[in-house]
């Protein structure tokens, strides 16, 4: 019989990744890190608890039950479907639209004696134990607040993307509101910190006084924002979601068409590439080596502060 020990430890590398404010790169963050991080021998799961889908069928290009599965976990407890190896090492958990349901399980919850945050808990706990995950990522939508506060009763870490303008910022503030109440309800839940996502490397001053606010915002909560800012790169942007590819992905693809074109130009037999779901696909970055550094530094960041929350031994 599993014990809510047991639940606890399965769930102790589960990292939310939220703002209640959309398009501020949490899908990217989730996948990005995910696809960096993963191995064949250091498995990486990552949940997409968006009723948009995105992380399943834009950036990993996978079909899924769009968020059946999912759905069928919050309302009874049962360990959703997992989508084996969409990448080295790296398992998924689709969603899509039937996530919109949980909504509606929530507000009959009283009268079907439903209980979301003990089901996910034990849907997920079953899922880590059996797949032996060394890092779980959760994509959370900015809106179903039953959702998200199941999400944070849940997990063990979180990380906030934002932009620096004043929406996103707000979408931080009240998803801090939410992080503190799970917390005052006995949550474990730890804010690894907040990164600034889209981010203009030049604009040193601007940046120093986003993330002063930041750091304003999360006073009393023990965290910091992350040194590492996600730069903004429209077009690797644009070619990272039509092609279904990670950042390091990306940049594989580029310097091999690169190659190519280089041989063509200088007279050398052109060799036809394979670029596998890329093919006949458009790409327009020219080099989004440093934004996939950006993510790897991140990812880098992330492991790090887990490491020293695990070291220190503190449930805070």
């Amino acid at each position: 019989m599993t014990t809510p020990q047991d639940v606890t430890q399965a769930l102790q590398r589960t990292v939310l990744v939220a703002n209640q404010k959309g398009g501020v790169g949490k899908t990217s963050v989730v996948t990005a890190v995910a696809g960096l991080a993963a191995r064949p021998e250091r498995r990486v799961l990552v949940v997409d608890a968006d009723p948009q889908g995105n992380a399943t069928s834009s950036d990993l290009g996978v079909e899924g039950d769009r968020g059946r599965s999912l759905v069928t976990a919050l309302q009874y407890g049962d360990a959703p479907q997992v989508i084996t190896d969409v990448r080295p090492g790296l398992d998924l958990v689709a969603g899509g639209p039937y996530l919109a349901q949980v909504g509606a399980i929530t507000a009959t919850a009283s009268q079907t004696g439903t209980d979301v945050l003990a089901n996910l808990r034990r849907a997920l706990g079953e899922v880590c134990s059996q797949g032996g995950y060394t890092l779980v990522l959760i994509d959370s939508g900015p809106g179903d607040a039953p959702l998200l506060d199941a999400l944070l009763g849940t997990v063990r870490y979180m990380i906030v993307p934002t932009r620096d303008d004043d929406a996103s910022l707000s979408g931080v503030e009240l998803l801090a509101g939410r992080y503190l109440r799970a917390r005052q309800q006995g949550a474990l839940v730890t804010l690894l910190g907040v990164v600034l996502f889209d981010s203009n490397p030049r604009a040193t001053a601007r940046n120093r006084e986003v993330l002063a606010d930041v750091d304003a915002l999360l006073e009393g909560s023990g965290a910091a924002a992350f040194g590492t800012m996600i730069r903004s790169d429209r077009a690797s942007a644009m070619d990272l979601r039509n092609a279904h590819v990670t950042p390091a992905e990306l940049v594989e693809v580029i310097g091999a068409q690169n190659r190519d074109r280089l041989a063509w130009l200088s007279g050398g037999k052109h060799r036809r590439l394979d670029t596998g779901d890329t093919e006949g696909t458009r790409l327009w970055s020219r080099d989004p080596s440093a934004l996939a550094t950006d993510y790897q530094e991140l990812t880098r960041e992330v492991l790090s502060r887990i490491a020293a929350v695990e070291r220190s031994g503190s449930p805070a």
